[in-house]
């Protein structure tokens, strides 16, 4: 490196190397604001769950006297040709670790190395505004890159020692009287408290419970948490390990007796409470048990001398800036060799920053965006011929169409359906928000499965129709359904509300099978057994299907279901109207059939 005062170490992978991680450590408590996102830790872990995705590119400096000096925990994108930090998607902030007199020449030399492994752009996000990097990055990448910078997050925080005090020194919190309602209606049987895992033991006994709840209360939020992909639930755990050894990390339970209402996975480093990853149960949303979670949590970090500053991290959430005496600014900047490709990240973010001003057009350029990704996946799973021919035939229903819905009614289970059950030992469960959130982790990499639990979930939650799951001794959840009362069910097939042929009929609807469990005959097992389990509630069990859908045809005429009647609709350029009648008795629909076998259409 000609006259560098720095020897330069590239290694591809984070070694378990003990010196290593002392030296890295002790670059990290030498810094004016030390964070544990910087840690040796925090990168071996990240490599440890993200090594299919993310490449490290460990960059190592040492001085003259081959002591450690540098660290800069990057990696690059499957393709190599992104750079990023290490821990972009994981930490709160990120930045280079080095002293000021080493840090300029530690960033040249850096860049100079990428350029010689072909690397055309670097994206480093959560950069701390007030970093000695932020303020050299752009005068280091002006050398032949073309810098962007803009604000990622604006983080707030709680800065404990400037907190307004009573005269018993507890810290003044806000809407003090809502906040004592509502502990006191969750504390009926006992004071509402805080309890915290620290060691690897106690925290590994609570992490399962604490990930279904994460991942429940996205469900609810019409979202899908991150904690339900495999390499999240991975890197909570190797944080668990790396980090409970030196008191680092701790999962707090707000509970009252022995019933939990939330729960916060975070860290205690060098004088900061790091506010992570908290989540609450959803029936108490009502008594907002995450604001609670966070003034009970502010009240015992202002009672410990140990603490300064408690940081909420990222995420502009309106609880946290009731709570926030303070913020840090985070940065996003992209540095490229490419002049083009430089102007247009600039023109993207301005446009986006044009859209987000109108709520309308954010909302219009999201769903077409959404379309737009959806189309781009059908093209990747199916072929661009397919995706064309299944555009053709949406623009065509557009113009014209006809839909026939064939109505089922149960008359008793089948010999053949029903072994299979018995032999399989499947069984079916009565769907709760638990159990979604188990089958989100199960199906997370099966987008139309996704779309599916969201839309459960939001039913679930409007308590009209009641869900069910067919589900092996392994606890893999293999079809669902639902049953609803049948008299004024809109049926989407006829856009219509339907009439039903008695006040006691219940009809089954939106069943699903993953992908991965087609083809074993689980949908017309699961139907028999929720009939079945209709039928002894003194209920009379219904279905309908498509008569263009062969599959789900082909599944019920293997069942207990009988065909009764169909309904048509047909549309012409806007204009749609129904055909058929529904039976208004058992009678009058068994005449109908022996009348007219022949329309059973296909």
């Amino acid at each position: 490196m000609g006259e560098s005062r720095l020897r330069l170490v590239l290694l591809k992978e984070i070694p378990e190397d003990a010196e290593l991680r002392r030296q890295w450590n002790a670059l990290v408590l030498r810094e004016e604001q030390p964070q544990v996102f910087y840690t040796y830790e925090w990168a071996l872990a990240v490599h440890r769950a993200y090594n299919a995705t993310l490449r490290p590119l460990l960059f190592l400096a040492y001085d003259g006297q081959d002591s450690l000096c540098a660290v800069a925990a990057l990696a690059t994108d499957p393709e190599g040709k992104r750079v990023s930090f290490l821990g972009a998607t994981t930490g709160d902030y990120c930045d280079f670790l080095g002293g000021a007199e080493y840090r300029e020449e530690f960033l040249k030399a850096i860049l100079d190395e990428l350029k010689k492994l072909g690397v055309a752009e670097m994206a480093f996000a959560n950069l701390p505004a007030d970093s000695i990097t932020a303020a050299m990055i752009g005068r280091v990448g002006a050398l032949g890159h073309h810098t962007f910078s803009r604000t990622g997050y604006i983080c707030a925080q709680v800065s404990l020692g400037s907190l307004e005090r009573r005269g018993d020194a507890k810290p003044v919190l806000p809407r003090k009287k809502m906040l004592r309602r509502f502990l006191n209606a969750m504390g009926r049987e006992a004071p509402v408290r805080l309890e915290h895992a620290r060691s690897r033991e106690e925290i590994e006994a609570v992490l399962p419970e604490f990930m279904q709840a994460h991942v429940a209360r996205f469900l609810v939020n019409g979202r899908i948490s991150n904690t339900a992909r495999p390499e999240r639930q991975i890197f909570l755990r190797e944080l668990t390990q790396l980090l409970s050894g030196p008191g680092w990390v701790v999962l707090t339970r707000m509970m009252s007796a022995r019933k939990v209402f939330a729960w916060h996975y975070g860290f205690q480093f060098q004088g900061t409470w790091f506010w992570y990853q908290p989540t609450f149960v959803n029936d108490l949303e009502k008594y907002s048990p995450g604001f609670c979670l966070l003034a009970k949590v502010i009240e015992e970090a202002a009672d410990n001398p140990g603490l300064r500053v408690l940081d909420l991290g990222l995420g502009a959430e309106e609880y946290k800036d009731r709570f926030a005496n303070q913020t840090r600014r985070t940065l996003y900047v992209t540095l490229t060799s490419s002049r083009a490709r430089h102007y247009r990240e600039v023109l993207r973010f301005r446009a986006a920053e044009i859209v987000r001003s109108s709520p309308r057009a954010e909302e219009t350029v999201r769903a077409a965006t959404e379309r737009w990704q959806r189309l781009r996946k059908r093209m990747g799973r199916d072929g661009s011929v397919s995706a064309l021919a299944w555009a053709r035939t949406r623009l065509r229903g557009l113009l014209w169409l006809k839909c026939e819905v064939v109505f089922y009614e149960w008359r008793g289970s089948t010999t053949a359906s029903a072994s299979p059950v018995g032999s399989q030992d499947l069984g079916l469960q009565v769907l709760d928000l638990k159990m979604l959130a188990s089958a989100v982790t199960q199906y997370v990499d099966d987008d139309e499965t996704l779309t599916y639990l969201l839309r459960a979930t939001t039913r679930l939650q409007a308590g009209k129709a009641e869900g069910f799951a067919l589900v092996d001794p392994a606890g893999n959840f293999l079809h669902f359904a639902w049953a609803t009362a049948f008299d004024g069910f809109f049926l989407a097939e006829l856009r219509d509300q339907v009439e039903a042929p008695s006040a006691d009929c219940v009809l089954l609807f939106d069943c699903w099978t993953p992908s991965a469990a087609t083809g074993h005959g689980y949908y017309a097992q699961t139907v028999e057994l929720v009939a079945d389990l209709v039928r002894k509630r003194g209920q009379r069990p219904w279905i309908f299907s498509a008569a263009g859908n062969v599959a789900s045809v082909r599944g019920l005429e293997k069942t207990g279901f009988q065909r009764r009647y169909s309904l048509a609709r047909q549309r012409l350029l806007g204009w749609q109207w129904i055909k058929g009648q529904t039976p208004k008795s058992q009678l009058a629909a068994q005449d109908r059939v022996a009348a007219a076998p022949e329309d059973s259409a296909a």
